[in-house]
């Protein structure tokens, strides 16, 4: 009993530990797993790889290891970014216990299971596909995990599944589009051993095939159920016991397909069991309906075909391949539509016995049925497709478009109507017609379309009044084309002159097209599709009906529109004349009339093509010219006005598009920019990278002559920017100043000068939504010459006048030919040093001028001293006289001696409330009183600034000479900077005691040190300009032009 009673103790015990490990387990290697996981997903891959949560349990599948992890995805990168490759509700795995446990081996993954999960397999035109995510194998990749060498994963699977699954297959290479929706799918086996059989099953609620624009299933049902031999040291993959259904049709197959290097090689068959045309029918899109199984549909079909050989895409090689169908007394009648389709019969084949697709044959000898009462035949048969296309095809009868629209059912057409009557007959080859040899073509009839109506949901109605061709062993002839599309109306006419180049990838088809229209509403026939960014996938929705797009012809155009909308442009009397290619249109003429504007010109617009279908780039190189260009048409309202000062009319900013790169030389007789008129414009402009570049631009306006250079880029929409040289002569200052709002903001002198000026100047920085300049943003550089110009009015040296009793300051001023250095940093205006005549005083001026409309400028005038005497109230009475002899008495000075009266002006605050400061510098003249103290102040300054001097280079010498040999050179330079630093402050000390009694030598010594710093400033500035590229990459501070 003891014994007994212990057993059980024990045996509880026992299952108390194995449940505390059970539980325990997982947490003591959650951290290992989950660090496992990431780092293994992402070290190889170039994608991110993420996933909200993993969860670890041992009882969901002892005695294995079980691993979920929750909200997966792989996001795409470079091309593909942010667009999801795969994503999923959750994985769960199952893992070998002892593997998981022991680090040095290999984790053993034996069942995985898929819930919710989309694939997405997008391929580019340029073969680039968003599932190559494999990192380059010289790429570095840590293949260590923090906590072990998890860098092998065994497959030892046993099973796995999907459920409710999805994937789409858009391959813009092949121009192939699958869908699936609703995928559930299974598959077993021991996938241990090197060959097993694999059990699957496999259900589809919808699936969608499209090659070529043509859609072969549309949201069809399929279910799989089959078994596959797996011999993986072979890589070859047997079809076993198998059945598909898709819709209504049961197929079968056998055969293998074999995996050898690049090669994949294949034997394949497959046929249906079934014969009733019902089954067949099922396929065509819209056919198969809910309650199929209620439409009336009788007739025999058979339907079988094979591929056999080797497929290579590097080599292009391709297997051989056969197809055939027949139809035999097929009818259909649909319950709740009225009229039946009657005696259909077909037989088709397709063969192609080898690699070169030159050897395929396609052969649908016959096609009939009777639609209502009119019957209908063709047949068609190609041969040498590539080489030299041999066909044989004819059509005969009538087809009744509403008469199809009461007998099978058309989602999503809401009106069909119209006839379209054949009755044509082709026997003929490609060569036979380009070496002119008529009398050996057979092409003959007439293919015509009268009173077609088409209107589909979300689309505008089409109607075809008439469309009428003309077979001839010569050409085919467009006689007539009569449309209404939507709001639009177009009409045409032309010819084809090798029809039969249609079939061949190598070869051009030829000819002549007239078009014309009244009015065409571009925007109506132009798709709206969602953004990327929005939806994290590109837009894939038209894929499978758009189809690739024609691309091999050679057509001479004449095109006319009286009246085109695009956007919220009206175009009128468009033309473009010349040659029109996939790619290129190679005009001879082109114009239009928008609003004022009017364009006319020539040139070659190239990849036309590939940017409307394939995101590509849009070139050219053009010649336009325009008798009036009025910008401000094309320019949006403004949503935010950045300063008060703007135009009363606020305009926005014009977004250059991306995927742009075109020449254009212009020539332009007015144009208008804003609130700016400029004549007889002419230059060079590129357009590229989302900007506008402008080179040697040259035109008239503002009373003289304009030349630029630079750019306008939109690449960040929010703020644009601009870089801009300008070249201006002879323009009035009036002018400049009420039209340009940056010249009124940080020129606000303009105001008050009349008169003519030159400039060369540069200029860059920000633009707000209104196109005015941030003004923090702005940065400049350059010079202002004035001409003939008078100063009139000017608060500041109006006050300056009044505060020195200068008659001359207070009047209308003449400030010619005289030229001013600026910078502009941040919207701040720093004006060089530069010497002026100004009102018979010569004066030197330099300072800054802010966007707050706050002065602070330094004036050195040397005043001639009879300018202060001949006031009305005469001398005595002077106070700008009995100022400055204040400031003279206490220097010992005698103004009433001095011929000349050197004043340094401090001018701050606002222009119309100018706080002047008024300083003493010295006197000039000839008197001998006077140039004895000249003398004795600048013996006093030369000779305490050689003494310092010279004490500093002695006492830094005997410092030197202390030094290792080795130094000697460093100390000396040194010694001559220590004596260069005492001389400066030699010179500050004494300008500071006699800086009042400096003679006109000494302060020309001090005049001539600010020349040179202002020469340096000038100098950089006019390297600067000499400098200047319009085509010099952007930065990000701008890339176009201000106002």
């Amino acid at each position: 009993m003891k014994i007994a009673k212990r057993l059980l103790i024990a045996f509880f015990l026992l299952i108390a530990l194995f449940l505390g490990a059970a539980i325990a387990i997982p947490y003591f290697f959650k951290d290992e797993l989950v660090t496992m996981a990431r780092e293994e997903a992402n070290k190889t891959v170039n994608a991110e790889v993420d996933f909200s949560d993993v969860s670890l349990s041992l009882l969901r599948s002892f005695p294995d290891f079980s691993l979920r992890i929750d909200s997966f995805s792989v996001i795409g990168k470079d091309a593909f970014e942010g667009v999801p490759l795969a994503k999923g509700a959750y994985a769960a795995l199952t893992l070998d216990l002892m593997s998981v446990i022991r680090s040095s081996e290999p984790v053993a993954l034996k069942s995985i299971h898929l819930e919710q999960p989309e694939l997405n397999i997008i391929v580019l035109k340029n073969g680039t596909a968003n599932y190559d995510i494999t990192l380059p194998s010289d790429a570095p990749a840590d293949t260590n995990a923090a906590t072990g060498d998890y860098s092998n994963l065994v497959i030892q699977l046993a099973s796995y599944s999907i459920a409710n699954g999805s994937l789409l297959y858009d391959d813009h290479s092949l121009d192939t589009y699958l869908e699936i929706k609703g995928l559930n799918h299974s598959g077993s086996g021991n996938f241990t051993i090197d060959v097993y059989d694999l059990d699957t099953h496999t259900d589809i609620a919808g699936l969608t095939v499209a090659q070529s624009g043509i859609t072969y299933l549309n949201s069809a049902k399929a279910e799989l159920d089959a078994i596959f031999n797996i011999d993986s040291p072979n890589s070859k993959y047997t079809l076993k016991d198998n059945q598909l259904t898709v819709n209504a049709l049961q197929l079968n197959a056998d055969g293998f397909v074999q995996l050898d290097g690049d090669n994949i090689n294949m034997e394949l068959a497959f046929n249906s069991p079934q014969n009733e045309f019902r089954h067949l029918l099922s396929l065509i899109p819209n056919a198969y309906i809910e309650g199929y199984e209620d439409v009336d549909v009788t007739g025999m079909f058979t339907l079988e075909g094979n591929v056999s050989g080797t497929y290579n895409g590097t080599t292009e090689t391709y297997p051989a391949f056969a197809i055939s169908t027949s139809v035999s007394d097929g009818r259909v009648k649909y319950p709740d539509l009225p009229l039946s389709i009657d005696n259909i019969n077909t037989r088709a084949n397709v063969n192609s016995p080898s690699s070169d697709f030159n050897d395929l044959v396609v052969d649908v000898p016959r096609f009939s049925m009777t639609l209502g009462d009119n019957p209908f035949e063709a047949s068609f048969r190609l041969r040498t497709p590539i080489s030299d296309p041999d066909l044989q095809a004819s059509a005969n009868g009538r087809i009744d478009l509403a008469a199809l629209s009461q007998a099978f059912p058309v989602e999503g057409v809401e009106e069909m109507a119209g006839l379209i009557i054949a009755d044509l007959n082709i026997d003929t080859r490609l060569s036979v017609i380009e070496r002119e040899d008529y009398e050996q073509v057979n092409m003959n009839g007439d293919l015509r379309v009268q009173g077609l109506t088409y209107a589909a949901t979300g689309l505008p109605k089409v109607q075809i009044q008439d469309a009428a061709m003309g077979f001839s062993p010569q050409f085919v002839d467009l006689r007539s084309f009569k449309a209404q599309l939507g709001k639009s109306d177009l009409q045409a006419s032309g010819r084809i002159d090798n029809l039969l180049a249609y079939f061949s990838p190598e070869k051009t088809m030829t000819g002549q097209l007239k078009v014309r229209s009244d009015y065409f509403d571009i925007g109506e026939w132009m798709p709206e599709s969602e953004e990327t960014a929005t939806t994290g996938m590109p837009d894939t929705t038209s894929s499978a009906t758009s189809g690739e797009v024609f691309d091999r012809f050679d057509f001479q155009l004449d095109a006319q529109a009286k009246e085109i909308d695009y956007d919220s442009y009206t175009i009128k009397n468009a033309l473009a004349v010349g040659d029109i290619r996939p790619n290129t249109l190679r005009v001879t003429d082109i114009g239009a009339q928008i609003g004022e504007s009017d364009f006319t010109g020539r040139g070659v617009i190239t990849g036309i093509f590939d940017y409307l279908f394939e995101d590509g780039i849009l070139g050219g190189d053009l010649q336009l010219n325009s008798n009036r260009l009025n910008l401000n048409e094309f320019m949006p309202d403004s949503e935010t006005t950045t300063n008060e000062t703007a135009t009363e009319e606020s305009y926005g900013v014009i977004p250059i598009p991306p995927n742009i790169d075109m020449e254009m030389m212009a020539t332009i007789g007015h144009l208008t920019y804003t609130n700016i008129d400029l004549k007889n414009v002419r230059g060079h402009l590129v357009i590229a990278d989302e900007a506008i570049i402008l080179d040697n631009v040259r035109a008239n306006g503002l009373g003289g002559e304009l030349a630029m250079s630079g750019s306008y880029e939109t690449t960040n929409p929010k703020e644009p920017g601009f870089s801009f040289k300008y070249d201006l002569s002879g323009l009035q200052f009036q002018d400049a100043f009420s039209t340009f709002n940056t010249f009124e903001q940080l020129a606000p002198i303009g105001k008050y000068i009349k008169g003519r000026f030159n400039s060369t100047l540069i200029l860059d920085g920000k633009l707000g939504q209104d196109l005015y300049p941030k003004l923090s943003t702005l940065n400049a550089e350059g010079f202002l010459q004035t001409m003939d110009a008078v100063l009139q009015q000017f608060k500041p040296l109006q006050s300056i006048g009044n505060k020195l009793q200068v008659q001359e300051l207070k009047e209308n001023i003449s400030i010619k030919n005289t030229k001013n250095w600026f910078e502009i940093n941040n919207g701040t205006l720093e004006l060089k040093t530069y010497d002026a005549k100004i009102a018979g005083i010569d004066m030197k001026i330099g300072g800054t001028y802010s966007v707050t409309d706050l002065m602070n400028l330094d004036i050195k005038a040397q005043i001639p001293r009879d300018k202060m005497s001949q006031n009305a109230l005469g001398a005595a009475a002077n106070s700008g006289l009995k100022l400055l002899e204040s400031q003279a008495s206490k220097l010992g000075l005698n103004i009433g001696q001095s011929e000349f009266i050197n004043v340094g002006i401090d001018l701050k605050g606002a222009i119309e409330d100018p706080k002047i400061g008024v300083k003493l510098l010295g006197l000039d003249g000839e008197s001998g009183e006077d140039k004895g103290l000249v003398d004795q102040a600048k013996d006093q300054v030369r000779d305490q600034v050689n003494q310092q001097v010279e004490e500093s280079k002695k006492a830094a010498e005997a410092a030197a000479k202390k030094a290792a040999d080795s130094l000697r050179n460093l100390a000396k330079q040194e010694a001559e900077k220590a004596a260069e630093d005492l001389k400066d402050q030699a010179k500050e000390t004494l300008k500071d005691k006699l800086g009042e009694q400096l003679d006109s030598t000494t302060q020309k010594k001090v005049d001539d040190v600010l020349d040179k710093v202002g020469g340096d400033a000038t100098d950089k500035i006019k390297d600067n300009l000499d400098k200047f590229n319009p085509f010099k990459k952007r930065n990000n501070s701008g890339g176009g032009g201000g106002r």
